[in-house]
């Protein structure tokens, strides 16, 4: 398991963060999932996800099963998918640490009056700062809104759904 305490420098392994709504593109073919593949197809970056997207990634395929789009086998069969890719390494997982839940808040209250950050988005950026945009090196979200917070923290974002390369 990945804890970003590490003393790592950015040029001695590429990081890639994927937010919930670029995960999921890896498990379910839509707009952008070839941008997501490629990154995944890059061997030599790891790839970190939040202990939260696990959750949200769960709700993202219920709601896709609820709504007709995949089946409630392609659920379960998608979720062993996630769970062993996380298994395998192929996926490093970083716990939301107390220290995160309070970066939250104050993310919050500096985004929040001006930007649509919700709560679980605050908490993934906020695990995302931890690491620091020197040791991340692209985080992958295809939320427009939560892009502009990201980018705005010094991050370098993918939106794969844009097929756009913000580089900062």
């Amino acid at each position: 398991m990945w804890c970003g305490n590490s003393a790592m420098r950015e040029d001695d392994k590429r990081i890639y963060f994927f937010d919930t709504s670029a995960l999921v593109k890896r498990y379910h073919q839509e707009t952008g999932t070839d941008i997501v593949d490629a990154a995944f197809g890059d061997r030599e970056a790891a790839k970190i996800i939040s202990d939260i997207g696990v959750i949200e990634f769960y709700s993202a395929f219920a709601k896709k099963a609820r709504m007709g789009e995949i089946t409630e086998e392609d659920f379960r069969e998608t979720i062993r998918g996630l769970a062993q890719d996380i298994r395998s390494g192929t996926i490093e997982l970083t716990p939301l640490s107390d220290s995160d839940k309070k970066e939250a808040v104050t993310l919050i209250e500096k985004h929040g009056l001006s930007k649509n950050l919700r709560t679980l988005d605050a908490m993934q950026l906020a695990v995302m700062k931890r690491f620091g945009s020197q040791i991340i090196t692209r985080v992958y979200c295809a939320d427009r809104l939560f892009v502009a917070s990201i980018e705005e923290e010094g991050f370098t974002v993918t939106n794969p759904e844009a097929q756009l390369l913000v580089n900062r």
